[in-house]
């Protein structure tokens, strides 16, 4: 009995210290979701830099074929929830919203 117990005591504390990862990975997974969402909502309504937006659509989505099945479905509704609203993880996307996630940091990973 005490074996069982120690058992699941221990498969718990394994799930547990498991979680914090697979949340973050699913935060990573939404956040360049909703970026690839974002340049596609940019592309539309932001002139003159289409082609930008395009690339950096382009190279969110490779980034996104590659991921798990489940991480791929995070990120694909998190970039239609982030196109068909016009919003960035809360903020309205206009002109200047899109031009400076073009020009984020966080993104520049996409233009190497």
């Amino acid at each position: 009995m005490k074996a069982i117990q120690y058992l699941i005591f221990a498969l718990t504390a394994l799930m547990l210290m498991a979680s914090p990862t697979w949340a973050d990975s699913r935060r990573d997974a939404q956040r360049v979701g909703a970026f690839a969402g974002a340049m596609k909502y940019c592309a539309e309504h932001d002139t003159g830099r289409e082609g930008r937006y395009k690339l950096a659509r382009y190279r969110a989505f490779k980034e996104v074929n590659e991921m798990s099945s489940r991480r791929k479905l995070d990120a694909l509704a998190a970039r239609n929830f982030a196109y068909d609203r016009g919003r960035y993880w809360g903020r309205r996307l206009d002109r200047n919203h899109c031009r400076q996630l073009l020009g984020a940091s966080e993104w520049r990973r996409f233009f190497n």
